[in-house]
């Protein structure tokens, strides 16, 4: 019997592969889209449409002790100045006197803790002007919440030439009294004698 009987040609053997091949193929491309099908469900968009956000505010109403208030003005950038009261007393005072004190109350109506709390002195002015040496000599007390908060011994100059940062300024619906004293030390030289004396004193409350 002839070996060559039971031989596949190799004709018919190289179109197998081939069918095979592209069988494999195309269940490739199958699998393929199958998974690319399944795989799409991980894309997906969340929509926030509407997003808002506000800012807090600071609010600071100045008030005198008997809760009237005082004939303050507030420029743009929240700095209040006020005249009344007169928180030097506006009484005349011997070497050794002292003014009676004066009280008023910084109370915050907003929502928010200013982070900053300053006390700036506008020039210090006296009629007559040869009377000037009062701004050096007298001294200018004052408690906040009841400490004091000034320097030892702070004159009218001394107000005009540096701020003072003030500490712990009012939270969101807190109210406390701040309380000014003047003095005219014993020593007190004779030019100051017959002199008034006159500043301005801003508090200023930022965010």
């Amino acid at each position: 019997m002839s070996r060559h009987a039971t031989t596949v040609p190799r004709a018919r053997r190289r179109r197998s592969e081939l069918v095979l091949v592209a069988a494999g193929v195309a269940a490739a491309v199958v699998l393929a889209m199958s998974f690319s099908g399944t795989l799409s469900v991980f894309t997906q968009a969340f929509l926030h449409g509407t997003n808002t956000v506000a800012t807090s505010t600071i609010q600071i109403v100045e008030t005198t002790a008997d809760g009237s208030p005082g004939a303050c003005t507030t420029a743009a950038d929240g700095t209040a100045s006020c005249t009344d009261p007169d928180l030097y007393g506006g009484q005349s005072l011997r070497p050794g006197g002292r003014s009676e004190p004066r009280t008023i109350f910084f109370e915050n109506t907003g929502t928010a803790t200013p982070t900053g709390f300053r006390l700036t002195g506008g020039p210090c002015a006296t009629t007559p002007e040869s009377g000037s040496d009062l701004c050096r000599q007298l001294v200018v007390k004052m408690t906040w919440r009841g400490a004091d908060v000034l320097p030892a011994s702070t004159t009218p100059a001394y107000l005009a030439a540096n701020a003072i940062t003030l500490p712990y300024p009012p939270a969101a619906g807190e109210r406390y009294p701040l309380a000014v004293q003047v003095s005219l030390p014993d020593g007190a030289t004779a030019p100051t004698s017959g002199v008034t004396l006159s500043q301005a004193l801003t508090f200023t409350f930022s965010a």
